[in-house]
This record gives structure tokens, C-alpha cells and sequence, in this order.
């Protein structure tokens, strides 16, 4: 074997461990991206009630830019209980808002929508989405 296919091997072999490190079976499924998108998509679909009987939309509105006395616009950069990251976005979502601070309605923990950690996570993913342009 020549020195050259040597090298080719042994980066292969490293990129493929890095790769099973992640949970992945490739370079690209290592950095995630795929995943992020899959998880963004799924919660679109949990948010606009095509999913999981999510009910985000109704206070929200479909487009997410709120709906006055109801629920706030969801695509700007203002966040109103927390700092708008993925971590306040999945506490928001799972606890609910009791007192908000714009509008009389509160919001129920799940949005009133029984979703587990992993919808929690991609309606997170999606909210995160829509504030920071991704």
C-alpha cells in the first residue's frame, strides 16, 4: 500500500468516528445540519397544528407575528420573558406564560397541547428560526 492510500485511509477512518461520535454515518450528518432542518420542519408543522395537535397558531397566528391580545409576533427580535435562545424558547413553550406582559391571555404549558421533549424542542427550534432569520 502506498503512502498516499495510507493517508486517505486513516482521514476516512477518523472522519467516520468523528461522524459515529455525533450519531451520525457522515461528515454532514456530524455537523447536524440535516437534523436541524428535519427539526425545524417538524416544528412548523407542530406550531401551524399539522402535527401533534399543536396549537401555537391560534394565539400566534400562522405566520407567527402574533395576534393582538393574544399571543405576541414571534418573528422579531423583541422577546419579552427571556432572551429569546433555544433554552428560554423550550422553557417558554413547556411551562407556558401565566403573567404576560403584553395582552391578557395566558399561555398554558405546551401551548395547550400536550407535546413531549422532542416536539418541545423542534417548536423551540422553529421559534429560534423565525427571530434570527435562519
Amino acid at each position: 500500500m502506498t503512502r498516499i492510500a495510507r493517508i486517505l485511509i486513516g482521514a476516512a477512518g477518523i472522519a467516520l468516528v468523528i461522524a459515529a461520535a455525533f450519531g451520525g454515518s457522515s461528515p454532514v450528518a456530524a455537523q447536524g445540519q440535516g437534523d436541524d432542518k428535519a427539526q425545524i420542519a417538524l416544528g412548523e408543522n407542530i406550531f401551524k397544528g399539522k402535527a401533534a395537535g399543536g396549537l401555537c397558531w391560534t394565539c400566534h397566528g400562522l405566520d407567527a407575528k402574533g395576534m393582538k391580545g393574544l399571543g405576541p409576533d414571534l418573528t422579531d427580535k423583541t422577546w419579552l420573558h427571556g432572551d429569546g435562545g433555544v433554552d428560554f424558547v423550550k422553557a417558554t413553550v413547556k411551562t407556558g406564560v401565566m403573567k404576560p406582559k403584553q395582552g391578557s391571555t395566558p399561555m398554558p404549558p405546551g401551548g395547550g397541547s400536550p407535546l413531549n421533549d422532542r416536539q418541545v424542542s423542534a417548536v423551540a427550534a422553529y421559534v429560534v428560526s423565525l427571530s434570527s432569520g435562519k
